[in-house]
């Protein structure tokens, strides 16, 4: 009964200490949110996970920033629109690997951009132009600025913390179904939802990074243009398109979304200071001279 006790009582205290040492100020909205990462946690995590990126990227011979024209537009559209973030003090790096196969743009805790050449293949890219690429780069450092990735694990504390305590409780109670229970409900759990921007998450990037790229002096009306595009895409293109497109519902409700914040983007466009000329296609970029990939090691099985 006191071994009982003693594991509810900490349990509560743990929950407890979790609810309350946990919130901050979203620097985006202004509103108090619960984060338990600081920025410079946010830094080194995801300094870690580049790290590790870049050297599985090289071991597949994968071509990283060795391209200097497309290196240099990745890099110039990335500090044009951190100007115009709300966190400027992030040591932002926007990295440019030279995959044309490889349909995928994500962004690390802490300010790392990654940008693959498929984003524009001319058959299965989903972005043609100078300002939608602006688009999917904005998008990415929106969700950096709301710092939605360590927002995500704060949510997912919780109930790994409750499904945690279950198989401690019923390691105490020597109960093997339940104990297979909770373990198969955190594999689940964890499988299906940790550190997935949800749904307004996605809805929230979209509109501040259209803020962004406007305020930059790119075009906004091309980031609606690139999520329609995903929306109209056949199911065989999708198939081949990673991280910022496939973990994004396909449905026109984020073009509708964005066209209704349209009017208060193009405000900031006429606003800015520069215009950026957007509209300069993709294609017309010199032709990049891709490394042969390693050929795939041959199984040893029969």
């Amino acid at each position: 009964m006191k071994i009982h006790l003693c594991f509810r009582l900490g349990l509560l205290a743990a929950l407890l200490a979790l609810g309350s040492g946990c919130a901050t100020t979203d620097f985006v909205t202004g509103q108090r949110v619960q984060n338990m990462y600081s920025l410079d946690e946010e830094v080194q995590m995801g300094g870690q996970y580049y790290a590790q990126m870049i050297g599985e990227l090289r071991k597949e011979n994968a071509p990283v920033d060795q391209d200097p024209a497309r290196v240099a537009l990745v890099k110039e559209i990335t500090a044009n629109i951190v100007a115009h973030a709300h966190i400027t003090n992030l040591p932002y790096k926007a990295t440019f690997v030279g995959d044309p196969d490889f349909v995928n743009a994500y962004a690390l805790p802490g300010g790392n951009i990654m940008i693959f050449e498929g984003l524009w293949n001319p058959k299965e890219g989903l972005v043609q132009t100078v300002d939608e690429l602006a688009a999917v780069v904005a998008h990415e450092i929106a969700h950096v600025n709301c710092r939605h990735s360590t927002e995500a694990m704060t949510r997912e504390m919780l109930p790994n913390l409750l499904l945690a305590g279950g198989m401690v409780w019923a390691s105490i109670e020597d109960d093997e179904d339940m104990q297979l229970l909770f373990g198969g409900l955190m594999l689940v759990h964890n499988g299906l939802f940790v550190t997935k921007y949800s749904r307004v998450d996605e809805l929230e990037a979209d509109r501040v990074g259209m803020m962004y790229m406007a305020q930059a002096g790119y075009d906004p009306a091309a980031a609606p243009r690139v999520w329609e595009r995903l929306a109209g895409a056949r199911d065989n293109q999708v198939e081949k398109v990673l991280s910022i497109f496939s973990t994004h519902p396909r449905d026109f409700k984020r073009t509708q979304e964005l066209r209704k914040h349209l009017p208060e983007a193009r405000a900031l466009y006429e606003a800015a200071l520069v215009k950026r000329d957007g509209s300069k296609k993709l294609s017309d970029l010199p032709p990049a001279n891709h490394p042969k990939k390693k050929a795939p090691k041959k199984s040893s099985g029969s």
